[in-house]
Protein backbone atom coordinates (compact mmCIF):
# COMPACT_ATOMS: atom_id res chain seq x y z
CA UNK A 1 0.00 0.00 0.00
CA UNK A 2 1.35 3.65 -0.73
CA UNK A 3 1.89 6.12 2.17
CA UNK A 4 -1.35 8.07 1.33
CA UNK A 5 -3.34 4.67 1.23
CA UNK A 6 -1.63 4.35 4.71
CA UNK A 7 -2.41 7.34 6.27
CA UNK A 8 -6.66 7.04 4.88
CA UNK A 9 -6.36 4.02 6.54
CA UNK A 10 -5.11 5.16 9.95
CA UNK A 11 -4.87 8.15 12.07
CA UNK A 12 -1.53 9.44 13.31
CA UNK A 13 -2.62 7.38 16.78
CA UNK A 14 -2.32 4.14 15.33
CA UNK A 15 0.69 4.99 13.67
CA UNK A 16 2.65 6.01 16.84
CA UNK A 17 1.66 2.69 18.62
CA UNK A 18 3.07 0.72 15.51
CA UNK A 19 6.29 2.85 15.49
CA UNK A 20 6.24 2.66 19.65
CA UNK A 21 5.27 -1.79 18.89
CA UNK A 22 8.22 -1.84 16.25
CA UNK A 23 10.88 -0.65 18.99
CA UNK A 24 9.82 -3.39 21.51
CA UNK A 25 9.61 -6.22 18.95
CA UNK A 26 10.89 -5.14 15.20
CA UNK A 27 9.65 -6.82 12.24
CA UNK A 28 10.57 -6.74 8.12
CA UNK A 29 13.01 -8.11 6.59
CA UNK A 30 16.29 -6.57 8.83
CA UNK A 31 14.61 -8.81 11.46
CA UNK A 32 14.74 -11.80 9.32
CA UNK A 33 18.34 -11.14 7.78
CA UNK A 34 19.64 -10.79 11.44
CA UNK A 35 17.91 -13.95 12.80
CA UNK A 36 19.50 -15.24 9.85
CA UNK A 37 22.90 -13.65 10.89
CA UNK A 38 22.74 -15.11 14.60
CA UNK A 39 22.59 -18.88 13.04
CA UNK A 40 25.17 -18.05 11.46
CA UNK A 41 27.26 -16.55 13.95
CA UNK A 42 26.29 -19.40 15.92
CA UNK A 43 27.70 -21.93 13.78
CA UNK A 44 31.00 -20.03 13.18
CA UNK A 45 31.44 -19.37 16.85
CA UNK A 46 30.93 -22.91 17.69
CA UNK A 47 33.91 -23.60 14.73
CA UNK A 48 36.45 -20.94 15.69
CA UNK A 49 39.81 -20.77 17.03
CA UNK A 50 39.56 -19.98 20.84
CA UNK A 51 41.99 -17.21 19.66
CA UNK A 52 40.01 -15.45 17.34
CA UNK A 53 37.41 -12.70 18.03
CA UNK A 54 33.93 -14.06 18.76
CA UNK A 55 31.46 -13.36 15.17
CA UNK A 56 28.53 -11.45 15.79
CA UNK A 57 25.16 -11.21 13.44
CA UNK A 58 26.25 -8.45 11.70
CA UNK A 59 29.30 -10.08 10.88
CA UNK A 60 26.77 -11.75 8.39
CA UNK A 61 24.95 -8.73 7.30
CA UNK A 62 27.64 -6.97 5.36
CA UNK A 63 24.89 -4.59 3.92
CA UNK A 64 24.44 -2.67 7.18
CA UNK A 65 26.48 -0.82 8.86
CA UNK A 66 27.73 -0.80 12.33
CA UNK A 67 25.54 0.98 14.64
CA UNK A 68 23.73 0.59 17.98
CA UNK A 69 20.02 -0.75 18.38
CA UNK A 70 19.72 2.96 19.95
CA UNK A 71 21.12 4.58 16.68
CA UNK A 72 19.14 2.28 14.29
CA UNK A 73 16.26 2.90 16.41
CA UNK A 74 16.38 7.00 16.28
CA UNK A 75 16.79 6.82 11.95
CA UNK A 76 14.02 4.80 11.77
CA UNK A 77 11.89 7.15 13.98
CA UNK A 78 13.92 9.86 11.79
CA UNK A 79 13.01 7.99 8.36
CA UNK A 80 8.97 8.01 9.27
CA UNK A 81 8.77 11.33 10.27
CA UNK A 82 9.86 12.35 6.89
CA UNK A 83 7.63 10.56 5.31
CA UNK A 84 4.96 11.71 7.17
CA UNK A 85 6.30 15.28 7.32
CA UNK A 86 3.77 16.71 4.72
CA UNK A 87 1.02 15.66 7.45
CA UNK A 88 2.10 17.04 10.49
CA UNK A 89 0.23 20.36 12.08
CA UNK A 90 2.27 23.47 12.07
CA UNK A 91 2.32 24.47 15.41
CA UNK A 92 3.21 28.30 15.61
Amino acid sequence: MTVRELLQKIGSDELTEWMAFYELEPFGEFRADFRGGLIAATFANAHRSPHSRPFTPDDFMPFIKKQTQSDQSQQHIAQFKAMFAHKLKKHG
